[in-house]
């Protein structure tokens, strides 16, 4: 593999306000271990609005075979968004790594078996795998847009809360300095106060209906600064894991919030957590929907898994 990368060209796309403004302090020492180990590449800051044009012309233009992607789950979204269209791949043999730098870093969460030991690391003995992502359609203003998303979808609370979080370019994050801790009391706060829409669901084969704290098709384990939603997640297994957790009184929300983050959570009585290919989401009023922490728009929305089209570079598992 070390040789297989040292060949290819890097092109690396930093985030510099992710994490509080720590991705660029991190990416500044990084340059250096790169330097000395031999790796050419290139590099910019992410700028905002104009993130696709950026990594499209990398990769088109410039001719970049691995994007490196340094920064949180917001960061991932715009790239991902920006390399894969009509669910394939805008240049064969694209390689994506990701230097998770940010508040939250839910998919990292999820890839990473242990501390991340550096981007060197990661180029030097890492394998590259075929993961799936997710494809949703969804409303927003007047239209119907369609994203990708490499780790989550969900609905109400989970969505509410990254709404509130990322609100006021992202001032709750940088007040409190910790992803989790800001996730965890934003989510409490939404919790108390989260008004229920009457959902629909269409699966393959079954529709189900309801009021839903939370409704959740996630690819990756975690979400919401390290909530762990889907506990039996896997990346490249053609499928989603649906979570969908009735309404609760105030009282139970309490009692079972410690779980969320335990991976108990399918234990609660009246949790439905299955695995499907795809999903359709209708409720009586719109409402917010989360894709990897971001917020883009609102229901009615449809969501279907596209299986093993994204190369991830992925880290050495330990023995």
């Amino acid at each position: 593999m070390k040789e297989q990368i040292k060949d290819k060209k890097l092109y690396c796309i930093v985030n510099p306000g992710a994490g509080g403004g720590t991705s660029r302090l991190w990416w500044e020492k990084t340059m250096p271990e790169l330097d000395r180990h031999g790796y050419k590449y290139s590099w910019e800051y992410m700028h905002p609005g104009h993130v696709r044009q950026q990594v499209r012309t990398a990769v088109l233009d410039q001719r970049a075979e691995i994007v490196v992607v340094v920064g949180g789950d917001g960061s991932i979204f715009e790239v991902i968004n920006a390399i894969v269209e009509n669910g394939t791949l805008i240049k064969e043999g694209l390689i994506v790594a990701v230097a998770p730098s940010g508040s939250a870093c839910d998919f990292a969460r999820h890839i990473y078996p242990r501390q991340q030991e550096g981007l060197w690391a990661l180029l030097e003995h890492g394998k590259v795998n075929y993961i799936d992502l997710g494809c949703c359609r969804f409303q927003q203003q007047d239209t119907m847009v369609e994203k990708y998303y490499i780790n989550s979808f969900d609905t109400g609370v989970g969505a509410d809360t990254c709404f509130a979080v990322n609100a006021e370019k992202g001032k709750i994050k940088k007040r409190i300095k910790n992803g989790h801790i800001a996730f965890m009391l934003t989510a409490l706060k939404v919790l108390m106060t989260y008004k229920y829409s009457h959902t629909h669901i269409e699966l393959p084969g079954q529709s189900i209906e309801g009021e839903f704290i939370i409704t959740g098709f996630g690819n990756g384990s975690y979400i919401g600064g390290g909530m762990k939603l889907f506990p039996k997640a896997s990346l490249d297994d053609g499928l989603l894991d649906l979570l969908l957790i009735p309404r609760k009184s105030k009282l139970d929300i309490l009692r079972l919030f410690p779980k969320v983050y335990s991976g108990e959570i399918t234990n609660i009585d009246g949790v439905v957590y299955l695995q499907a290919a795809s999903l359709k989401i209708v409720t009586a009023q719109p409402i917010n929907i989360e894709l990897d922490g971001e917020v883009p728009g609102t229901t009615a929305a449809e969501v279907h898994v596209i299986p093993k089209v994204l190369p991830l570079l992925l880290p050495k598992t330990p023995a």
